[in-house]
């Protein structure tokens, strides 16, 4: 079984990860494996600074 592998981030405190639970709904994904950054993790980041998605490709 492949496992569905999901990182989900924002860019603000104010901002959800509801419209991306949505799709992944609407998508039929079940069960998928979820890398979520805390609310607000910088863009300006790069994606191996940020501690899920380094999480997420270990």
């Amino acid at each position: 079984m492949v496992a569905n592998l999901v990182y989900k981030r924002v860019s603000t405190d104010q901002q959800s990860t509801a419209r991306q639970n949505l799709v992944l709904d609407e998508a039929g994904i079940e069960e998928p494996v979820v890398f979520e950054e805390a609310p607000g993790t910088s863009g300006r980041l790069h994606p191996l600074q940020r501690p899920k998605f380094r999480e997420l490709l270990a």
